[in-house]
């Protein structure tokens, strides 16, 4: 399928990319990282912390305004309590959002989601979190 596409940027092979039409591909990428649509080595960014403070302060500026727009009963005050929970209890490889791995694929017109989906992503040590909105129908 092609798409004609301008404003993009993406390293793919002859540096960052950001004007022009683009092709787009569906595609498989090898477990060193090369593209087998097209045989380019993907690149790999890592973040600095003032990059990586700088994400998770707009995902946080996201999350509250997404709460407003769905006039939320909960304060921000919870918001806050569990940002300041999370700060508490150490650093995370990652963190899993057990509701959008649950809705993935999922097209509920009440909302549900697949617990399913969600238990088998529990792997290692990491921080899984559910809302209780999301699994109070399964658990009551």
């Amino acid at each position: 399928m092609e798409v004609g596409g301008t404003g993009m940027g993406g390293w793919h092979g002859h540096g960052w990319v950001g004007d022009g039409k683009w092709i787009v591909k569906k595609g498989n990428v090898s477990s060193t990282g090369r593209c087998l649509s097209c045989s380019e080595q993907l690149a790999c960014e890592d973040t600095n912390e003032v990059e990586t403070q700088k994400f998770v302060d707009s995902l946080v500026a996201l999350a509250m305004e997404r709460k407003a727009k769905m006039n939320s009963c909960e304060s921000d005050v919870v918001f806050s309590e569990f940002q300041d929970w999370l700060e508490k209890q150490g650093d995370y490889e990652a963190i899993l959002d057990g509701a959008n791995i649950g809705l993935y694929q999922q097209n509920f017109v009440d909302g549900s989601f697949s617990l399913s989906q969600v238990l088998p992503s529990i792997f290692g040590y990491l921080f899984f979190f559910l809302h209780i909105f999301r699994i109070h129908s399964l658990l009551y």
